[in-house]
């Protein structure tokens, strides 16, 4: 690793950390502990409070094994670590489709789809309305929609994390926006708010 920049003693760069914990692996604690409630607050809204904790923990174990990976001109290590829980996301959808399918197939029922809206906590119409257009996203989009909305992640970030050209990512969160305000404009006027 020659021609990195010494890791600064007071508060290191996440790429100064993970540099360092190359050689001093318990280094790696400066990234994890400055990021696991962004991660796991990402992973909250984006799969659920229950496994949020466990695809948090995965997200910085995977992190830490392939820290060597990482690119050291990247002084901020969010978007690569978000980019390992979006892709830990897809992973538990995945498998939970697979599974309801082949349950149900053995039930002989329908298929329970994932991420549609919970009954019971989500009484006031206005944030039930807000699911119901969320829910017909694909999760690309939703995942998209969180970085910028809720993480505040730039352009750049999110392309980075999701590992799309700059332009495809500012193109589709105007489509979004775009189409989000109009269905839910809509919605409002169907139900008289």
């Amino acid at each position: 690793m020659e021609g990195l920049l010494p890791a600064s003693r007071g508060n290191p760069s996440d790429a100064e950390a993970i540099a360092q914990s190359l050689k001093e692996p318990s280094a790696f604690a400066t990234v994890f502990e400055r990021h696991f409630s962004l991660v796991h607050r990402f992973l909250c809204v984006r799969a659920g409070v229950d496994p949020a904790a466990d695809l948090a923990s995965e997200t910085f174990a995977i992190a830490f094994r392939r820290r060597a990976d990482y690119d050291i001109e990247r002084p901020d290590a969010r978007p690569w670590l978000l980019g390992i829980a979006v892709n830990l996301v897809r992973q538990a959808w995945r498998s939970e489709r697979r599974l309801n399918r082949a349950l149900a197939r053995l039930a002989g029922e329908r298929v329970f789809h994932p991420g549609g809206p919970e009954t019971g906590q989500e009484q006031d119409g206005r944030l039930a309305t807000l699911h119901e257009v969320l829910d017909q996203l694909s999760g690309d989009d939703r995942d998209l929609l969180l970085l910028f909305a809720c993480m505040d992640f730039t352009y750049e970030q999110i392309a980075e994390t999701m590992s799309l050209p700059i332009g495809t990512v500012r193109s589709r969160v105007h489509r979004l926006r775009k189409k989000l305000r109009s269905q839910l404009s809509e919605a409002a006027r169907e139900v008289g708010v």
